[in-house]
């Protein structure tokens, strides 16, 4: 397949994701001759919603031999815990098959577990008190930056509704502060508490995927069923495919200029 095929055929499938109904938008396993041609790595980082995600990438780029999908998440984890330098540490310790991190795209979710005491050396500062937010969104705007600094975007998923009136509140905090901080970062936020209602206008464990009523949510009301991982990995898909559509079609370019 040509690049201009490529392109044109990644085009197509970004438009038809961006205008489907959100109880539709879904992860599609990519076709091999439909795949990036230059290597690149999606790496995900974050906790068990973080790595729901990922499973959902890696089925999508199942096919493609140049897409290396790096699962770097850890259950019971986040940012109240293990500090932005932790993270960072993280990846930059993560093997790797290709030799330069550069062209790597990151997709972070993370703030579940956060609703706890922040330790900042000796300090202990409760959740939600106006010093634990400057803390946490230093947190989340080291870590953004950190990580723009190495790679070339930067994807952060906020936290879906769910369906314990406990969490509810204090997850819509965590994704306003993480908001916030991301952008100002130079990040890429990406809310999903809207598009996790699944057109019911609340939480709700089903809804419509792939044209039958599933469903899509845990029985814990946090995390998701397999298709529902897919329903929202579906918000990152277009634009995963447009950075590496337009990363074929420079290569390309550049290789004409080469001969």
């Amino acid at each position: 397949m040509t690049i201009s095929t490529w392109f044109r055929a990644a085009t197509l499938l970004a438009t038809a994701l961006f205008f489907a109904p959100a109880a539709v938008s879904a992860a599609a396993v990519i076709a091999e001759a439909d795949c990036p041609k230059e290597p690149t790595r999606i790496v995900v980082l974050g906790d068990s919603l973080a790595d729901g995600l990922w499973g959902s990438l890696f089925r999508t780029y199942s096919r493609c031999k140049k897409v290396e999908t790096l699962r770097l998440t850890k259950v019971s984890d986040g940012l109240a815990k293990t500090s932005d330098s932790g993270w960072l540490g993280r990846y930059a310790k993560a093997r790797t098959k290709f030799e330069t991190r550069e062209s790597d795209i990151v997709v972070v979710q993370i703030g579940a577990n956060d609703i706890t005491t922040i330790r900042e050396g000796s300090r202990r500062e409760s959740f939600s008190t106006e010093t634990w937010k400057q803390l946490y969104s230093k947190r989340v705007r080291n870590l953004t930056a950190g990580l723009k600094s190495q790679v070339s975007q930067v994807f952060w998923f906020g936290l879906p509704i769910v369906g314990k009136s406990n969490l509810e509140g204090p997850y819509q905090t965590v994704s306003m502060l993480q908001a916030a901080a991301v952008r100002q970062a130079g990040g890429v936020f990406i809310d999903i508490h809207d598009l996790t209602k699944f057109g019911t206008g609340a939480f709700s464990q089903n809804g419509t995927f792939e044209g039958r009523r599933l469903q899509l949510r845990a029985n814990d009301k946090v995390h998701f069923t397999k298709s529902g991982y897919d329903l929202v990995a579906g918000a990152v898909l277009k634009k995963l495919i447009k950075i590496t559509s337009e990363r074929d079609r420079r290569a390309a370019l550049q290789n004409v200029e080469l001969q």
